[in-house]
């Protein structure tokens, strides 16, 4: 039986996805600061090896754990969401099969505890001003008063 990344096309295929996936997030306006200093071919290798995990590929895993990897970043919900809107784009864009966008989706989804230090908050964006834009995981756009 084979896995999701075989239904995709393959690593190749998965990697094409993941290299664009990681592009949008490193120039994007609300999450894209938080990779400014990362080495985004790296990021790229790390993003591909979870993907292909989760979607059933005996492939290593080699970076740190999540919620160590990011401790320091004080990621907000707002910005958790709109990283899984990026993805959520992106998999859709590169026209991958329902399974494996479902798959991806809920499988970020389930690492929001880890990942994230501000449940409930909206964007902690270092130049934000007194109002913010979140956007929910389903692209809805919402204003939060930001103190």
């Amino acid at each position: 039986m084979g896995n999701l990344v075989d239904d995709l096309g393959g690593m190749p295929t998965l990697e094409v996805v993941i290299a664009d996936f990681v592009a949008r997030i490193a120039r994007d306006p609300m999450i894209g600061f938080f990779f400014a200093k990362v080495d985004l071919s790296r990021l790229v290798q790390l993003e591909l090896q979870f993907a292909a995990r989760t979607l059933g590929a005996e492939v290593a895993y080699d970076g740190r754990p999540l919620r160590q990897a990011h401790q320091q970043l004080r990621i907000a919900d707002g910005q958790f969401n709109r990283r899984r809107e990026l993805l959520r784009q992106t998999l859709r864009d590169h026209a991958v099969p329902d399974a494996v966008e479902r798959t991806l989706l809920e499988h970020t989804e389930r690492l929001r505890a880890a990942v994230t230090h501000f449940a409930g908050q909206g964007c902690n964006h270092p130049t934000a001003g007194s109002l913010m834009v979140e956007v929910s995981a389903d692209g809805r756009e919402s204003a939060v008063d930001w103190p």
